[in-house]
């Protein structure tokens, strides 16, 4: 298959091959051009928790007969163009498609969770991870990073370009243990000409039955190379591990245990930013995670990669003496691809997630529960970065813990999902519901009225000594511009706000002296924690300062409200 600018999708794609029944889920079988053709097709691809089915046209770009974008070498061979078609229809445009990690179509190919394991030269445990991950039937590939676009080395290696990771193999030269990798070029040519390609003459050593077994001598895009030669010349494995949706609902060891929420950060309402430090991080959105179950001892003897078989965060714990768990959280940017047209990229985001305190559960639903939040301690987090996908694999204690998911700059907007897998059970929930008031700090303290402002309502609300919503009005009116840091006219106080006043204090009666000195004592009291909170002393209050008023007020919504 060839296209230029597009070998994260081809590469994707290539590795769907690996696996019949993943890719008979995406281009659904029996579709051909006899028995019925009706000059469609359809494909079904992942979208943030549901399968979508995208139906295309047969109706295919050209430019001087040829294909302009993804094109099989067997000219009768259209599958992979069209599921691109699929593919840029869903997202908008052909264009749209330019630039992107494999990760992003792999899981829209199966639903499953992508990870990025950035390599060095001593990264442990690669092999047995990548052999452990083929095994599971996760796809798996890799990247050669390149500053100046896509280009080809003098070893058959192109930079800047994707490759599948197709297969391992360890072979035996004398007393060395030689560990392979088989990759794939999507381009279906162009391969690595040095230690163990092709013509690479190691291959003699080999005795008869493996060497026919492994090698291939064609120029079909596939090779192998050794693992210490592609640790020097890869930068990045991208290993996308299949939901329980794929693999079925019972799979061997049990159960599976998954989360979905959908969310969305908003500028000036819970777009907080990246650093636990501001005051404005603990506006995110956050979901409280309760891990029930520690992985089995055999589960921990798998190495940093068990349960899915992909790149590990922590690790186990050493000895395995530590009872842990393992969870896989997975953060997803929705619709964001598609926003290219207007010039929009990925944000750079991902999360954290902090330990709660058993001590501290009794109090976590009470008014005075956002004062605790900075005070948590972090039990990991992701890294941030601009990929659509973020996924961090966590080895985390029994217990309860925060996940508080961000973008890495205050302000940026941006729906998201995040999901929670593990193989033990957990429970997860919002933290978004829970409606409280603190009735003491309600209650405003008695404040008596001053003999001008007694004298004042007695001349306003005349013989039926009660007043009515516009007298209250020029009352107000007259008392607050004094005492305000912001004087106000008449107009500031509107007629409607009195007689939401009135319908609050004395259910939309007439207000009498005691009702009144009741509310003067709530205004009073009001308007000192609104200029407490209008730090920029601007008279008014964005959702951040607003909140803290309310709270300090005794209203609470948890972490979530405004």
């Amino acid at each position: 298959m060839h296209k230029t600018g597009n070998c994260w999708f081809l590469a994707a794609a290539a590795s769907l091959t690996l696996y019949p029944r993943l890719l008979w889920r995406v281009v659904p079988p029996g579709q051909g051009f006899r028995d019925g053709y009706a000059g469609v097709f359809h494909f079904q691809l992942w979208q943030f928790g549901n399968w979508v089915d995208i139906v295309v046209d047969d109706r295919l770009p050209v430019r001087e007969g040829k294909l302009m974008f993804v094109r099989s070498e067997q000219r009768n061979e259209f599958w992979a163009s069209l599921l691109e078609k699929a593919y840029a229809k869903l997202h908008g445009s052909y264009e749209v498609m330019r630039g992107g990690h494999m990760n992003e179509a792999f899981v829209d190919f199966t639903g499953g969770v992508g990870e990025v394991l950035y390599l060095r030269q001593d990264t442990p445990g690669l092999f047995s991870a990548l052999r452990h991950a083929l095994a599971k039937e996760s796809l798996v590939g890799a990247t050669a990073l390149s500053d100046r676009g896509e280009y080809r080395t003098e070893d058959g290696l192109v930079k800047g370009h994707a490759y599948s990771v197709t297969g391992t193999h360890k072979v035996s030269l004398g007393f060395t243990k030689v560990r392979l990798l088989r990759l794939r070029n999507p381009w279906g040519r162009v391969e690595w000409t040095g230690a163990w390609s092709d013509s690479c003459p190691r291959w003699d050593a080999l005795p008869a039955e493996w060497r026919d077994a492994l090698l291939v001598k064609k120029e079909d895009g596939e090779f192998w190379m050794e693992l210490r030669d592609f640790l020097c010349h890869f930068d990045t494995v991208q290993i996308c591990s299949l939901s329980p949706e794929v693999l079925g609902p019972h799979p061997a060891g049990g159960g599976w245990h998954i989360h979905t929420f959908q969310g969305r950060w908003v500028r000036g309402f819970n777009s907080g930013g990246s650093q636990p430090a501001a005051e404005t991080f603990w506006t995110n959105p956050q979901f409280r995670l309760t891990l029930l179950e520690p992985d089995d001892e055999e589960d921990n003897e798998e190495g940093p990669w068990g349960g899915w078989g992909a790149a590990g965060a922590n690790g186990p714990a050493r000895g395995g003496r530590v009872p842990k768990c393992t969870v896989l959280l997975s953060l997803i940017q929705r619709n964001r691809r598609c926003l290219r047209a207007q010039g929009l990229t990925y944000l750079t985001v991902g999360f954290h997630v902090f330990q709660i305190p058993e001590e501290l559960l009794s109090r976590w639903d009470t008014p005075h529960s956002r004062a605790l939040l900075p005070g948590l301690l972090r039990a990991d987090r992701s890294p941030f970065c601009a990929r659509r996908d973020v996924s961090r694999r966590c080895r985390l204690r029994p217990g309860h813990y925060l996940v508080v998911p961000s973008a890495a700059r205050a302000g940026d907007e941006a729906d998201f999902t995040l999901r929670i897998f593990s193989e033990r059970r957990h429970t997860a929930v919002e933290i978004d519901e829970a409606i409280s008031a603190d009735l003491h700090a309600l209650t405003a303290p008695y404040v008596p009225l001053e003999l001008g402002l007694e004298q004042l309502f007695k001349e306003l609300a005349g013989e039926e000594e009660e007043l009515g919503a516009p007298q209250l009005q020029a009352l107000l009116s007259i008392a607050l511009e004094p005492a305000s840091v912001h004087p106000r006219t008449p107009a500031d106080i509107g007629l409607r706000t009195c007689e939401q006043l009135l319908q609050c204090f004395v259910h939309g009666r007439s207000l009498a002296l005691h009702d009144f000195q009741q509310l003067w004592s709530h205004l009073q009291r009001w308007q000192a924690i609104f200029d407490k909170f209008d730090r920029d002393a601007s008279g008014t209050m964005n959702s951040h300062e607003l909140r803290l008023a309310l709270n300090a007020a005794g209203l609470d919504r948890g972490p979530g409200f405004l």
